[in-house]
């Protein structure tokens, strides 16, 4: 089934989920139709692309943290797997 997303900046990796979605829903990105990994609750985020161990990840068009591990495109995206710098 298709579920709803935001992407606000053309140098985001991550959408925003805006609704619940369950593993093989998908999301259109532009062109992309994206099928999710894994079920992702409601403003969770999930990868667009494949992330690589200790690449950033973009929300919004800003920095938001880096991958604690690498992450395939339509993997979910939260504390478990993402890490913040402090200080910036």
């Amino acid at each position: 089934m298709k579920k709803r997303c935001l992407v606000i900046d053309g140098k985001d990796n991550v959408a925003v989920l805006l609704e619940k979605a369950q593993q093989g829903d998908t999301i259109e990105v532009g062109e992309k139709i994206i099928a999710l990994e894994e079920d992702i609750d409601f403003g969770h985020k999930v990868a667009l692309c494949d992330i690589a161990e200790g690449a950033n990840v973009y929300k919004y068009g800003e920095e938001i943290g880096y991958m604690l591990q690498s992450i395939q495109k339509g993997g979910w995206i939260h504390n478990h797997n993402m890490g913040c710098r402090r200080g910036k």
